[in-house]
């Protein structure tokens, strides 16, 4: 048992008690609240994408008009009452489906029990004591970082490879670390320059220096560039904005061995593939135990599909260069986000992800295959577990059309670099769910578009 029943009994003793600490007594609060959250759910759709539009920024563009708002499992409900299958899962952030029972009961009982939501690092807080136990049992690694959304991983890995590199390797140029073509880790300024398309690079020079970009896939170009200077290779095992792409066979281990033989640190981005989505915990499992990675970066399922949960992990040879000051966030392993992570975590070894993304994947793969072989608009589907990408032909309708098609047949898939659709649903999607998606991808599929 983690806590003492009567102290949280004695906690939440009165109302009386709670409104105290607060100059807004609970029954004004409660009002408010009520108040502010039927006002949203009752908003028109129009008035719905009118006040986006004016008010928010305009760095995404919307595949619908009818606001969701309500999910559970895989399924969506929108204003006007539909219901829509969720093939993206929030790019696996929702990995265990909307508002998973376990993480929502472990949500109530935080609030509940007044715990509080946000301290200061400098306080000792028992939830990012567990999140950092249970995460390194997990994992095998020594250490856990935590930070807010995923893009923060890769920076902090970022920094720690660069101390390493100047305290510990002691590059005495500029520390270069190696990246790869269609690869994704983020749009913090950074790891902006790693983008390939224009509309995400252009007008945000000057980039930071020290890093070396080549195709991915490719070890000899890799061993090219390698010199006195490289310090690490920051690496998806596989690329999910990129569309899907799995690096050839016996491609990551030789990269291990040039890393081994260099003195270089590898570095996995692991934020979208993380967590049971390949059909492991991890993606480099699937290259055996010489494949894990010096510094792992995590997140999106990390946070049960609830918060901005994202870290990394590393040995403590590593992460013992971060002393106090180094690093740091407010709300990056705040009382809240570990609790919720905490809870995703048990989840995610409850429900066994990783055995039924490989159960279900491969069920996944063959039937999408079977459509493909009917279809004018597929050149080829390539995954692993339930992370599957289907790459349409050239001299068709782009992804973005067939996306819309999809939708009107009540499901989402999203698209990406113009010719591939990503379809990663949630892995806890049962049988009866996914053949309701595969029936609606055969009708787009095999149909006129």
């Amino acid at each position: 048992m983690y806590y003492d029943k009567s102290e949280t009994t004695t906690i939440c003793a009165s109302e009386k008690g709670a409104s105290s600490m607060s100059t807004m007594d609970l029954k004004t609060a409660q009002a408010a609240a009520e108040k502010l959250y039927l006002e949203g759910h009752s908003l028109q759709p129009e008035k719905v994408i009118d006040m986006i539009l004016t008010h928010t920024a305009h760095n995404y563009s919307l595949l619908t008009r009818d606001p969701v708002i309500r999910a559970e499992g895989c399924w969506l409900y929108t204003k006007s009452g539909r219901r829509i299958f969720d093939g993206v899962s929030a790019y696996s952030a929702a990995n265990l489906g909307h508002n998973h029972p376990l993480v929502v009961s472990m949500i109530k009982l935080f609030l509940n029990h007044q715990s509080p939501p946000v301290l200061g690092r400098f306080l000792p807080d028992p939830f990012v004591a567990m999140l950092g136990a249970k995460i390194t049992d997990m994992t095998g690694y020594d250490s856990f970082l935590p930070t807010n959304g995923g893009v923060e991983a890769p920076e902090a890995a970022i920094k720690l490879a660069r101390r390493w590199g100047h305290r510990v390797k002691k590059v005495t140029g500029t520390p270069e670390i190696i990246y790869f073509t269609e690869c994704f880790h983020g749009r913090t300024l950074t790891v902006t320059q790693m983008l390939g398309d224009e509309v995400c690079v252009g007008g945000f020079e000057p980039f930071t220096p020290g890093f070396i970009r080549i195709p991915f896939g490719d070890i000899d170009e890799l061993k090219k560039a390698v010199n006195e200077n490289t310090i690490a290779i920051l690496i998806e095992p596989i690329q999910g904005e990129g569309g899907i792409n799995i690096p050839p066979e016996g491609y990551l281990p030789d990269l291990h061995k040039l890393a081994k033989n260099e003195n270089l640190l590898v570095i996995y981005d692991e934020v979208q593939t993380g967590w049971g989505r390949t059909g492991k915990l991890f993606a480099w499992e699937h290259d055996g135990i010489d494949c894990r990675p010096d510094i792992l970066c995590v997140g999106k399922s990390l946070s049960g599909g609830f918060s901005p949960v994202a870290g990394i992990l590393a040995d403590n040879e590593l992460m013992e260069l971060f002393d106090p000051g180094s690093h740091g966030s407010t709300f990056g392993g705040c009382p809240i986000s570990s609790a919720i992570a905490l809870a995703s975590l048990h989840a995610i070894e409850m429900e066994d992800l990783p055995g039924q993304s490989a159960e279900k994947g491969a069920y996944l793969m063959e039937r999408i295959n079977e459509i493909a072989s009917q279809s004018n608009y597929i050149n080829e589907v390539r995954g692993m577990g339930m992370m599957i990408g289907i790459e349409l032909k050239k001299d068709g309708p782009d992804g973005h059309a067939i996306a819309e098609r999809l939708y009107e047949e009540g499901m989402i898939c999203k698209d990406t670099h113009e010719w591939v659709l990503r379809f990663t649903p949630p892995l806890v999607t049962d049988m009866t769910d996914l053949n309701y998606a595969l029936g609606i991808m055969a009708k787009v599929f095999t149909g006129k578009i």
